[in-house]
């Protein structure tokens, strides 16, 4: 059972993590506009909001990923071998519970799929959806009980297999679905090929874990005990798994609802970005989970754990920084060159749901330090009513304002509830000191954002529809974005850390 030094586990997972994400960047990029020219506008938004309906069925993982991680990371360190077989035993038969309840209601869901959609889309349209669903229902209740052997390999850090092979997932996925397309095929013929490809990753992670990791499954072995200890630690985790699904795809549902597929279409296209936007920022803390349960268990005190929250923060702001201040420089022409100005309506949405968004995410470490302490309960419970709030005001203003609507409501309640509650709760609750938390960031974005001003103003005067033109202009700022990066706002580790990733691009 060797395995490399976690350190670099954490370290080259990171960075695996970024060329994946750059990799499903650049795809999207070239990829989306030939999926919407092959299926047109009207089926994209078909295919989008079958993608958002079925995104509902994460919540019946009920936070237990998360679970396996965090009490995987204690049983380690104290060498409980038997412990963790009797905990993989208990979270995969309670998976397969689930899968079934799955299938139970998804059949439910297919039986009154007209009340929903009756009004906003065309008879054809809904058989479309019918069948999208039928399958999305079938991918789920494969995935979900393989998620276990996913969250084993996160909890013993095996992050550069998990990289890789999801990797070679984000290259497969859209060379056979442009296979598909070009044969003529359509949405449906997608999401069977998705699919396919769902299996052959589970199967490639399920044969892994068995090889390298010393753990047995076996359903008799479930220990109710143990899951109402894992069910009692995650109940706020699922509660954040329903926001996040009501924030990322309850607006569809809604958009889908009172005004049709096109504009579901339009909306896809903002949430999609956003949705990049999160992938590319939390790439660094999404790693860090095993070594803050372990720090905690340890008995790291509240400066320990602010000064990584705020080591973490500050180089998860660069990134941040970098994609919101060049999404609101180029955003717009950029649209217009992908997908044509029939969207560029989701600049827009684009920006007023990533603003607010970016304050969460950047102190995105502090999930983490919550999970690890069992103490997540006001952040569901806060963000959930946020999500409430945040439906019924879409519902109102999605009949007055459309799709604009939907995204003003998302990004008040990300202000509200993720920004300043949580910050409250972080620095009064969790005793982390955010006003020291916020000043490090400070002192990163100022410089950056004078950059961002003078950028903004300079690229006004000298806009091209030259798409030559246009990539000089973005390396340019990302240029002159890295010179002020590394000459004022980084201190010596952030460019020694730098520093090595660039000797490794240069090997």
């Amino acid at each position: 059972m060797s395995n490399k030094n976690p350190v670099i586990e954490r370290k080259e997972g990171a960075i695996l993590t970024y060329v994946n994400i750059f990799l499903n960047t650049f795809i999207m990029i070239f990829y989306t506009p030939f999926v919407i020219k092959m299926l047109g506008q009207s089926e994209f938004g078909l295919y989008s909001l079958a993608i958002s309906i079925m995104g509902y069925i994460a919540i019946f993982d009920f936070g237990l990923g998360n679970a396996v991680v965090v009490f995987t990371s204690k049983f380690i360190a104290k060498n409980q071998q038997n412990k963790q077989n009797i905990l993989y035993s208990t979270v995969f038969v309670f998976y397969i519970c689930m899968s079934f309840l799955i299938i139970i209601l998804g059949v439910i869901f297919l039986s009154n799929i007209e009340l929903f959609f009756k009004n906003s889309l065309t008879l054809e349209e809904i058989e479309i959806l019918k069948v999208l669903v039928m399958l999305l229902i079938f991918n789920m209740t494969f995935s979900l009980p393989c998620n276990v052997f996913s969250s084993i390999l996160n909890a013993y850090e095996r992050f550069i297999f998990m990289k890789k092979i999801s990797i070679l997932r984000s290259l497969l996925t859209p060379l056979f679905l442009s296979v598909i397309l070009l044969l003529g095929f359509k949405s449906i013929s997608m999401i069977v090929s998705i699919t396919f490809l769902n299996i052959l990753y589970f199967l490639t992670i399920i044969i892994y874990c068995k090889k390298n990791i010393n753990m047995k499954i076996d359903i008799l072995k479930f220990n109710f005990n143990f899951l109402k200890m894992v069910l009692n630690y995650s109940i706020f985790i699922f509660i954040g798994l329903i926001v996040d699904q009501v924030n990322w795809n309850f607006g569809q549902f809604i958009i889908g609802s009172f005004l049709g597929a096109k504009e579901v279409g339009v909306f896809a296209i903002a949430i999609l970005f956003n949705s990049m936007f999160i992938m590319l920022s939390t790439a660094i803390s999404g790693v860090f989970l095993p070594k803050i349960s372990k720090m905690i268990s340890s008995g790291a005190n509240n400066e320990t754990l602010t000064n990584e929250m705020i080591r973490i923060g500050r180089l998860q702001g660069y990134i941040i920084f970098l994609i919101l201040f060049g999404f609101i420089i180029f955003g717009k022409d950029f649209i217009k060159l992908w997908v044509g100005e029939s969207y560029i309506d989701a600049y827009y949405l684009t920006i007023i749901i990533m603003i607010p968004l970016s304050v969460p995410l950047i102190q995105n470490l502090g999930l983490s330090i919550m999970q690890a302490k069992n103490q997540y309960q006001f952040k569901a419970i806060s963000t959930l009513i946020g999500a409430i709030i945040s439906i019924f005001l879409s519902i109102y203003l999605v009949k007055i304002y459309g799709y604009f609507g939907v995204s003003f409501s998302i990004a008040s309640m990300f202000f509200i509830m993720n920004g300043i509650a949580i910050n409250w709760y972080y620095h009064k609750k969790i005793k982390l000191n955010m006003q020291k938390f916020w000043s490090e960031i400070f002192k990163n974005i100022t410089p950056i954002f004078l950059l961002f001003l003078l950028f903004l103003l300079f690229s006004n005067f000298i806009k091209s529809d030259n798409i030559v033109y246009f990539a000089i202009e973005i390396l340019v700022f990302m240029l002159l974005y890295f010179i002020v990066c590394y000459k004022i706002c980084m201190n010596e580790y952030e460019k020694s850390l730098l520093e090595s990733i660039l000797k490794k691009i240069k090997v």
